[in-house]
């Protein structure tokens, strides 16, 4: 094994960069119009302001899946494929699918019926997510857990550079308002606005229990490569294991160090970030490749000797 891809979480992409990537690639324009006849243009429609949260949180996350599988299927006309695949949130289920232990139609499927998770009841507690940005040499566990209660870790991309880090906490909203108001000097927290959930944590139980039947119905295969969970340092490679990650994933944080890690050990020796929503790693047992905007598409040949090279290097 020696080349990976690595799949960031869900980010909203702007009309005019959906546009350039359609532009540039035909294989997006086609993965569009496959997720677009499996769910309905309507969710592809970004003027599309209608609808619930949930409404516009499960057309973001099919929009992001179309065009993510949509750069994969031009990667792979370029002659780049993966030899593993791992990614956070969102992103950990679109790694599954590119290794083939899920079909696309149902993963379309799947995330537009998360829409449909009741909201908690009126008088429920406010939850919400909140970005922490602090020294490197911080402790990312010094604002969750026992001392701050209700405040989960979520997702953590590790290190953005050699001086700082940043991480992702979710859980109730007056939890994180009470951290928020100790943040020292050089620690910065920001609320994200519009979330409505307290995703990858105990709080998500509900949506869990949800979406239990529906993924049960989906269809799952043995992965045709080593699928890295974000959960913990080990590999999926069963029809089974899959299923059981994605009835909880949800549940539980993501993150990127114990995935590369994982990769490592499994002698990867090269990376690609494909599609937004991961940072440039600053973690890299191997080194490790952007495919993240549209203006990469002109260093596919680039890309494709790279990794050449590294192939060869290694067999």
């Amino acid at each position: 094994m020696r080349v990976s891809f690595l799949f960031g979480g869900q980010v909203t992409a702007e009309a005019a960069v959906v546009a350039d990537y359609q532009r540039r690639s035909p294989a997006i324009r086609r993965a569009y119009a496959a997720a677009a006849a499996v769910v309905g243009p309507a969710e592809f429609d970004i003027a599309n302001p209608d609808g619930t949260p949930e409404d516009q949180h499960s057309r973001n996350a099919l929009r992001h899946t179309a065009l993510v599988l949509g750069l994969v299927d031009d990667l792979a006309a370029h002659g780049i494929e993966p030899d593993a695949v791992g990614g956070l949130s969102l992103g950990a289920l679109i790694g599954a699918c590119v290794a083939g232990a899920i079909e696309r139609d149902e993963l379309y499927d799947m995330l537009h019926h998360r829409r449909l998770v009741p909201r908690p009841a009126a008088d429920a507690p406010e939850e919400g997510m909140m970005l922490i940005g602090t020294a490197v040499s911080d402790r990312p566990d010094r604002y969750y857990g026992p001392d701050h209660p209700g405040v989960y870790l979520a997702v953590d991309t590790g290190p953005v550079d050699l001086e700082r880090r940043s991480f992702v906490v979710s859980g109730y909203r007056s939890g994180l308002e009470r951290l928020r108001a100790t943040a020292a000097d050089g620690v910065h927290m920001f609320l994200f606005p519009g979330y409505h959930g307290a995703f990858h944590s105990p709080l998500q139980q509900h949506a869990a229990d949800f979406m239990e039947p529906f993924i049960n119905a989906m269809t799952f295969r043995d992965p045709k490569v080593p699928i890295c969970s974000p959960v913990d340092q080990r590999t999926l490679t069963t029809a089974a294991e899959v299923r059981e990650f994605m009835l909880g994933h949800n549940l539980m944080p993501a993150r990127y160090e114990p995935l590369v890690e994982e990769m490592d050990g499994l002698g990867i020796q090269a990376g690609l970030v494909v599609g937004p929503g991961l940072p440039a790693p600053v973690v890299q047992p191997f080194p490790v490749e952007l495919f993240s905007e549209p203006s990469d598409f002109d260093r596919r040949a680039e890309l494709r000797e790279k990794l050449g090279e590294i192939r060869a290097e290694t067999v």
